[in-house]
């Protein structure tokens, strides 16, 4: 189902990473104590924490998640570091990563601009991209807008005006959708809304037709605001590869030594077996979808340049 060889090296999903970093025991502080850690412990790595659901979810004064599960099983093989955790909202997390000390964060993307301060690990979890949702019982009425391998042309679908979409406000949806977006702002039929907690509803409500999400993200929001109601994800034609996050720390003596120990994890491990958490937050049909694109990114990630 995906056009993984010609698309993968187009994949840059701008937002800061596909989800922050983990909690389980150690220390969580309030942004406004977070200072730099001039005395950091040469051994002693600091995880950022942002939270982004469903990865990273604050429930209870605790962050959970699948990112969180994920962290935890690399902090668990990595014995010889002092380990702590602290809590960074999103917009202070790049800033964060300048003020001194080794910090990491699970879930980054490499950019030109991170590779500056920051080391990265080999590619630990392929997400499923950005897809196209609608409630399961309207899905004939997308067919118009398939392509020949059964991707939405979404250029397509918001030109023809039959099919009434809503996208949330400065959001970033990827490199490959973002112009698409763009091209139709202003259209009658997508609805630009400053936050896409209601979408589903207003999709079981027939108000919109399509949204955009993270086959994860749209399996929280169902389980959180509409549980009885089945929905579809949809690859978007040029935009359905696996996007592989990886584990970026400091460059740092400690950074250079934990990134080289959690490629050797990776390598140890070439099944992967943290992937799990990821997949348990993904609906029964996106993990058949996602089994199958991991397996052909296994099988060809070394011939492809990103």
């Amino acid at each position: 189902m995906l056009l993984f060889r010609s698309c993968l090296k187009r994949a840059r999903w701008m937002a800061l990473g596909l989800f922050a970093p983990a909690l389980s025991a150690p220390v969580f502080m309030s942004p406004a104590f977070i200072t730099p850690v001039l005395a950091q412990p040469v051994n002693e790595i600091v995880w950022t924490l942002t939270p982004l659901p469903p990865a990273m979810v604050e429930k209870d004064g605790k962050i959970v998640g699948y990112g969180v599960d994920t962290l935890d099983w690399f902090i668990d093989r990595l014995p010889a570091y002092r380990h702590k955790k602290e809590i960074v909202p999103l917009p202070r997390l790049m800033q964060s990563l300048t003020e001194g000390g080794t910090l990491c964060n699970i879930g980054m993307n490499k950019t030109p601009e991170r590779e500056q301060i920051l080391i990265f690990s080999d590619a630990v979890l392929p997400h499923l991209p950005v897809s196209l949702v609608t409630q399961t019982k309207n899905d004939d009425r997308l067919t118009p807008y398939l392509d020949d391998d059964d991707h939405i042309d979404l250029v397509r679908l918001i030109k023809s005006g039959k099919l009434n979409g809503a996208i949330r406000a400065q959001r970033s949806y990827g490199a490959v959708v973002d112009p698409i977006l763009k091209s139709f702002s202003g259209s009658p039929t997508m609805t630009v809304i400053g936050t896409d907690e209601q979408f589903l509803p207003m999709i079981t409500l027939d108000r919109i037709d399509w949204t955009l999400y993270f086959p994860a993200e749209l399996e929280y929001h169902r389980r959180q605001k509409t549980p009885d109601t089945r929905f579809t994800t949809w690859p978007i034609a040029g935009n359905d590869h696996v996007i592989p996050a990886s584990i970026a720390c400091t460059k740092t003596q400690t950074g250079h030594a934990v990134v080289n120990d959690i490629n050797a994890l990776v390598v140890e491990n070439p099944e992967m077996p943290w992937v799990t958490f990821y997949t348990a937050s993904l609906s029964q049909s996106d993990r058949k979808r996602y089994a199958h694109e991991v397996h052909f990114w296994q099988a060809h990630k070394d011939d492809i340049t990103e």
